[in-house]
């Protein structure tokens, strides 16, 4: 069965994931599916603001899609939303959280965010991917 999304697709994708084997599927179906041609991992938040603070100053290009896990070492989901709220971004990122919580409240909390356009549970799978598409084309 063949899906014709007309979607744009994301040319940079962040994930954010401390657990190895997550962060290499997650990449390997950004790619596949999303048609992702860069895919960057970082293994917990503080990385990756770090890198976006970077790009940031440097005028490189910026994720268009960051899969975030909100369970990481140093600096976690929460924390990197935060962050992010206060840097000048040109536009609004596309953020959707994957994680392996079940907390209620997770999905309450991310009502507060904007820019996270989806929640999803790991490990991501052909429908999450379906409605990522989805999500996206609502831009």
């Amino acid at each position: 069965m063949s899906h014709s999304f007309v979607t744009k697709a994301p040319k940079l994708v962040y994930v954010i994931e401390n657990d190895r084997i997550s962060s290499v599927i997650s990449e390997l179906i950004v790619k596949k599916n999303l048609l992702s041609s860069e895919v960057q991992t970082y293994s917990n938040g503080q990385q990756a603001f770090d890198q976006l603070q970077l790009a940031l100053q440097q005028s490189d290009p910026l994720p268009d899609l960051i899969l975030l896990d909100l369970d990481m070492p140093l600096m976690d989901g929460w924390e990197f939303l935060d962050a992010c709220a206060a840097l000048p971004l040109p536009h609004p990122m596309n953020i959707f959280i994957l994680t392996s919580s079940i907390n209620p409240d997770d999905s309450d909390k991310i009502l507060n965010h904007s820019e996270v356009k989806g929640f999803f549970t790991k490990p991501l799978n052909e429908e999450g991917i379906r409605r990522m598409q989805l999500l996206l084309q609502e831009e």
